[in-house]
């Protein structure tokens, strides 16, 4: 079996999902890829890694309502999903606080709920279409993302609750998942104190249902306008501390790491990158003559979406689409608009979004190791006959 500093080495240059089954001995990686051929394919989804799992939801599935069903919703998990017993299950809250707390997820549940609609994604969504000779990590496309309304409190309720002290600056919060080697780190991402204290969840229901193990029930953290590694799952500890966690996941992990620049340096990954997606047409699809709609989903992180175009010159020129449909703070919005098609041909949409800041999609985002928050322009192409 792996050692320790084998495994950590490995984590600093690959995905840490796909490394937690090579952490096995032979026989169990062999025993867990039956089990995962002998398993059915979840509907309407991209298995990009049987164990743990790593779901990507199609975009003909993502396009068809503004919240993503709970069995289309993409799924992504560094380690095994754990079996927690929701009659068991505690939360703690300690650090740096006057009065620490322990909770059942009875009463979690007791606690003034809410439901905010938020939109999820992947830091490693896109990854794949980077153009790199080589990029760690799960090969996502485009539909490592999705929205759903969360259902549960806040975390700033249980923080007034602990008394936080005056040094307390960051939240760390600590996951049930772990590696098959025990003395691997645990899964563990810290936000800022001002962050947490803002609108960050505690959720335990996802549109209506209570939250599934393989979106981190019983109990997950949603952390909104950040990419999703922020938004723990299965959390079992939240502890306050006076700076950032030290873990690997937060040190190492997750880190802008651009060729030629000094990895130490390198700037942590967190606010997510305006981007948007075509969900109609599909590429490769065949249309008939006339009018042709266009529409998909647009998102960004604190400062929103402000516009998306379309082009259909190759980026010449221009134009743009309409908003359309419900919204929410911090969830993505649908857009359309239409095209008209007199005679066949081949078609090459785009769609560029812009944030509220006035930072736009670029025709190609600026690859970097890990793969992270590929923003690129989307392009579909797609025939009129």
């Amino acid at each position: 079996m792996s050692g320790r500093r084998e495994f950590l080495r490995a984590l600093g240059t690959a995905g840490a999902g796909v490394l937690a089954a090579q952490a096995l001995p032979s026989w169990a990686r062999a025993a867990a890829a039956q089990a995962a051929r002998s398993a059915p394919a979840p509907a309407e989804l991209l298995v990009r890694n049987a164990w743990p799992e790593h779901f990507e939801t199609t975009l003909d599935a993502l396009g068809r309502s503004w919240l993503t069903r709970n069995d289309r919703f993409f799924v992504r998990s560094h380690f095994p999903a754990p079996e927690i017993d929701p009659t068991t299950y505690t939360l703690e809250v300690s650090g740096l606080v006057r009065s620490p707390l322990t909770l059942t997820l009875a009463q979690v549940r007791d606690l003034p709920t809410i439901e905010s609609v938020h939109t999820l994604e992947c830091a490693g969504n896109g990854r794949g279409l980077f153009k790199l000779p080589s990029t760690s990590g799960t090969q996502w496309e485009r539909g490592a993302v999705g929205t759903a309304a969360w259902g549960g409190a806040r975390l700033s309720i249980l923080l007034r609750r602990a008394e936080l002290l005056p040094e307390a600056k960051a939240v760390w919060l600590e996951a049930a998942d772990q590696a098959p080697l025990s003395e691997v780190p645990k899964f563990l991402r810290s936000i800022p104190l001002e962050k947490a204290m803002d609108d960050t969840l505690l959720v335990h229901d996802m549109n209506g249902e209570p939250l599934s193990r393989l979106h981190g029930g019983p109990l997950r953290a949603i952390v909104p306008g950040w990419y999703g590694m922020a938004s723990t799952k299965w959390v079992t500890k939240i502890r306050v501390e006076a700076g950032p966690s030290d873990n690997h996941f937060m040190a190492k992990g997750y880190r802008y790491v651009y060729p030629g620049e000094d990895p130490a340096a390198a700037p942590p990954v967190e606010d997510v990158k305006v981007k948007s997606v075509i969900t109609r047409p599909l590429a490769g699809s065949t249309l008939a003559r006339g009018k042709v709609r266009i529409q998909g989903f647009a998102w960004a992180g604190p400062a929103g979406v402000r516009m998306v175009e379309i082009s259909t010159d190759g980026g010449k020129t221009w134009r743009p689409a309409g908003f359309m449909g419900d919204t929410a703070p911090l969830a993505w919005r649908a857009w359309a608009t239409e095209i008209e098609v007199k005679t066949p041909a081949t078609v090459k949409v785009m769609a560029r979004a812009t944030d509220g800041k006035g930072e736009a999609q670029p025709s190609q985002a600026r690859a970097n190791a890990a793969g992270y928050a590929n923003n690129s322009i989307h392009v579909v192409n797609f025939r009129v006959a």
